[in-house]
Parts: structure tokens; sequence; C-alpha cells
């Protein structure tokens, strides 16, 4: 599997219509992929969003010529039932087929908690996770009897003669996030590829357990593919580069992703108290120079990913994306043309 960049379209932090105009001009720019977040509740209080996802996909596919949509991530753990998922995600491929993919996780509590849910163990979360990729891939038509009814009693969720009367059309994607080695190993279980919002220096790890289980299971690894998720902030102002991404604050408190705060104002206030600026210059890089971002992507290729997703909050995005194309993308197109002439010559 080859290398590949794609486009990051944060929900939480861009009103919908702005969403629309960044992913058609990252379409124009040579994107042919855009991951996007799935959220109730954003990561932040000040100046967010919450927007419902997947009606923002079937306005930008509509919006777009070939641009793939896959989400990172939605989490069918309350919220979310897996069937409705499935129905879901199997209309969006009739209406755009062939650019629909879903990324499953475990979830937060501030997307399942406001909504009445209570916030179990990370163990449980991703007992729930692993039945609902099951029970999925079962409606969409694996593993299915003849006349494509589901059932299925699992500790957590139970399916009595259900059917999707419009499956999809084609075979979607599905991926995993993880961050630890369980999760890792359900992803190379399960799914197709796995995503995660490690950095390239601390991902190693959860890349071999996640080869490993795959060859244990008999599974292609190099088929599989395995996503990163980049933080930039670009500007030649470098500090409106770093006011920008202090929006994504709270996603750098200690153990954050398993905590069971749920209101964006206590995370804001607690990450406001808590996540030094030093922390955030770390997690997210801040630059004046867009060139800078060639070597940082670099990084992730090496240390094994299959595609890098760009997830800029710079002040203004629509200067980003386009600068981006023209000093950052050629390095890559460059690249990968020379590796599929090298595999053509070789074959």
């Amino acid at each position: 599997m080859g290398r590949a960049l794609g486009y990051w379209a944060a929900q939480e932090q861009y009103s919908m219509q702005d969403l629309l105009k960044f992913v058609t001009e990252a379409e124009k720019s040579g994107f042919a992929t855009t991951m996007t977040s799935d959220h109730f509740h954003p990561w932040w209080h000040d100046g967010a969003f919450g927007n419902f996802t997947w009606i923002w996909m079937a306005a930008a596919a509509e919006n777009t010529k070939r641009m793939q949509f896959v989400t990172g991530v939605t989490a069918p753990v309350y919220r979310y039932h897996p069937a409705i998922i499935a129905q879901a995600f199997a209309s969006l491929d009739v209406l755009y087929p062939g650019r629909i993919g879903l990324g499953l996780g475990s979830g937060e509590a501030m997307n399942e908690a406001p909504l009445g849910f209570d916030w179990p163990r990370a163990r449980a979360r991703l007992a729930r996770t692993k039945e609902a990729i099951q029970i999925i891939k079962e409606l969409w038509g694996q593993g299915v009897d003849d006349e494509g009814f589901v059932n299925f009693n699992g500790e957590y969720f139970l399916i009595r003669d259900a059917k999707l009367y419009t499956p999809p059309s084609t075979k979607i994607p599905v991926y995993m996030a993880a961050t630890g080695k369980q999760a890792a190993k359900v992803a190379a279980q399960y799914s197709d590829g796995l995503i995660t919002y490690l950095p390239a220096a601390e991902a190693g790890k959860v890349l071999h357990i996640f080869d490993a289980t795959a060859e244990k299971e008999g599974r292609d690894k190099d088929s599989l593919e395995k996503i990163a998720e980049y933080k930039v902030s670009f500007s030649e102002d470098y500090d409106e580069a770093f006011k920008s991404a202090t929006f994504w604050r709270a996603t750098l408190i200690k153990n954050v992703f398993d905590s069971d705060i749920s209101d964006p104002r206590s995370l804001q206030q607690k990450a406001e108290s808590k996540v030094p600026d030093e922390k955030i210059k770390q997690a997210i890089q801040i630059t004046t120079s867009i060139e800078d971002c060639i070597k940082s992507i670099e990084d992730y290729f090496k240390v094994g990913f299959t595609r890098v997703y760009v997830h800029s909050t710079s002040p203004d995005e629509i200067k980003f994306i386009q600068m981006f194309s023209k000093k950052v993308m050629p390095h890559f197109s460059i690249e990968a043309r020379g590796s599929r002439k090298t595999t053509a010559t070789s074959a």
C-alpha cells in the first residue's frame, strides 16, 4: 500500500458553510479524501460548533466531484446504535458510490453523557465497539442468511431479524481508532485499517501490535491502512498561528479521552488551568513556513503510516490549503509517481 495525504475537516471548530468551502478548495488543490470528526459536544466552549457530521457529509459529497469522505470517528456505543450507523452509511454510499468510509471508535464522555448515558470503563466501550463492527458488517451483507436478515445476540447489543432494504452499493471501508494495545488488536481483527492521533515518535508500538495481530489472524497487513492525524497551524504571524491552535488545548488534558467530563465549559476551564502553552506547541506544529510540513509528514510515513490526514487549525484555512498544495503536495506527488513507475517496471 502506498503513501497518501488526506484533508481533515474539523466539525467542532468551523461552521458547516465554511467547511464546505474548505473541502471544495481542498479537492481543487489535489486532495482526494477528507476525514471529518463526528461529535455531539465540541472540545471547547468559546466559538465552537456542534455540526451533525452525517448531514454535512451528504452536502459535501454533493458539492464535490470525486472527494471521498470518512468519519474520524463515529462512536457506536450509545447515542448511535450500530444498525442506524449501518443504515445511514449504506444510504450515503448509494448516493455517492465508493466515496464513503466509516471510521469507528469507542468514543468520549462529552458525546454520550449529555444524552443521559453513563460513562463506563474503556474495556466495556471497546467491547461495545467490537460488537458494533460485527453488526454493521453483517447488515451490509457479510455473514447474513439467504434473505439478508441479521440476528445478533451479544453482551451489549441485540439484533432481531433486521435487514437493510437499501444496502450499500459498494464495499464501504471500516477503520478503527486506536491508541492502546487492546484497541489496536481489535482494529487488526475486524477493520480495514487503524486510525490514531498519536505523533509519529510515539506510534511505533501501536503500529507493531496492529501488524502482528493482523498477521496472526491470517490477514495481509500490507493491505490494511495505517492512518495518522497530523495537526498543524500555519500563518506568517506566529502569534496568530498559535492563537488559532489553542482551540484544541482541552484535547491535551491528561487522560482526557477516558475522562468523564462532558461539559465543554468544564473542559475549557480545566484546560486553561492544566495545559500550558508549551504543551500545545509540542502537540501541534505551529509554523510560519509551510515547507516545515514536509519533514513532519515524512516522519509519519517513515514509521509505517500509509495515509496522513492533515488537520489544519490555521487562522486562514483557505490560504493554508492553497499554499500547502503549491509548496508541500508536489513533494509527495512526485514521490508517489516515482513509486508507481518503479512498481510497474518491476512487475
